[in-house]
């Protein structure tokens, strides 16, 4: 719900993967979740957010499709590498099936460092909405300031 929310007030610039689609891709592989965007054009998104769920913790995963970059957000500063590594297989596995070859090869992984770290162990959740909430804010001033100066 929280995702529908953001995507109507991006116009539909940002996708939200819901919290379950990590989960599955490790379990089941592209093809276990390829038809989850079936009618949906992520290529032509701005900006993707896919909540991580590890068990006990959340972090997020930001991409940006005009610098083909993943960002990976993680409010105990905890580093799972494989977590983008493995946004990044999906990513070039919905390349070739959406047959989009400019996507295909060239993704940079971001660790962003230096953002607000939770101090106990209940937070992760509230930090993952705030970073939502705060990429969904930059992309709305932005789209507001672009239409003002044209």
């Amino acid at each position: 719900m929280y995702g529908e929310l953001i995507m109507d007030v991006a116009e539909q610039k940002v996708h939200f993967f819901n919290s379950f689609f990590y989960k599955q891709l490790v379990a089941k592989g592209y093809d276990g979740v390829k038809r989850w965007t079936k009618k949906v054009d992520l290529f032509s998104k701005w900006l993707l957010l896919i909540p991580i769920h590890l068990e006990i913790h959340w972090s997020l995963i930001a991409i940006t499709m005009a610098t083909k970059t993943i960002s990976y957000y993680d409010s105990q500063g905890i580093v799972f590498r494989h977590t983008t590594n493995n946004i990044m297989k999906y990513l070039q596995s919905e390349a070739r099936e959406k047959k989009q070859a400019a996507f295909q090869k060239g993704w940079k992984i971001a660790i962003i460092k230096g953002i607000p770290q939770q101090k106990n162990d209940s937070d992760c959740g509230v930090f993952v909405l705030e970073v939502r909430f705060y990429s969904c804010f930059c992309f709305a001033t932005f789209t507001l300031l672009s239409r003002q100066i044209i």
